[in-house]
């Protein structure tokens, strides 16, 4: 799992997948978004670092979001903004909601890579509002897991991602 560069003439990253209707779950329209630039804020507790890196990085590739954070990020925030008790988690809705009445605007992003059995997975990618606690944008995408993950699970999904922030900057 290693960090591609979005290849320069397509604007995309390689792959010879595009997703089906039935691996987008939801792609709301979001005309909004840039009031949410400041940060993107990956709830996933529990991933390798491996995993982390590889999301975060290729997440940094694409652009758009002025921060990326995970938790551990984001409480070093809560904390150093004395924020504590306003917000006493950032693990819930509630929280969540909280946190963006003291600070702002962000979307929060959960990610899951799941194992279907012998070489099959999928992916699911889910952006959500936490002002009102909507999914605005999931996907869940199968892959297998041949001669690796990228091309055919990740990369489409990514590629979608890039697409719909494009389209509701």
């Amino acid at each position: 799992m290693k960090v591609k560069q979005i290849d320069t003439a397509t604007e995309k990253y390689p792959t010879d997948k595009t997703l089906s209707a039935k691996e987008i779950k939801v792609r709301k329209e979001f005309p909004q978004l840039n009031e949410y630039k400041q940060f993107l804020y990956i709830k996933n507790g529990d991933e390798v670092d491996e995993y982390k890196n590889y999301i975060k990085g290729t997440l940094q590739n694409i652009g758009y979001f002025e921060n990326i954070y995970y938790r551990n990020d984001l409480e070093k925030i809560v904390i150093s903004q004395n924020l504590t008790d306003k917000v006493t988690n950032i693990s819930d809705n509630i929280g969540l909601l909280n946190l963006s009445k003291e600070i702002g605007k962000f979307l929060v992003l959960r990610t899951a890579i799941l194992y279907k059995g012998g070489y099959s997975y999928e992916f699911e990618f889910e952006l959500i509002d936490p002002t009102t606690a909507e999914t605005i944008y999931k996907v869940v995408n199968p892959g297998f897991n041949w001669s690796g993950l990228d091309r055919p699970m990740f990369h489409p999904v990514f590629n979608d991602y890039a697409a719909w922030l494009e389209e509701n900057k």
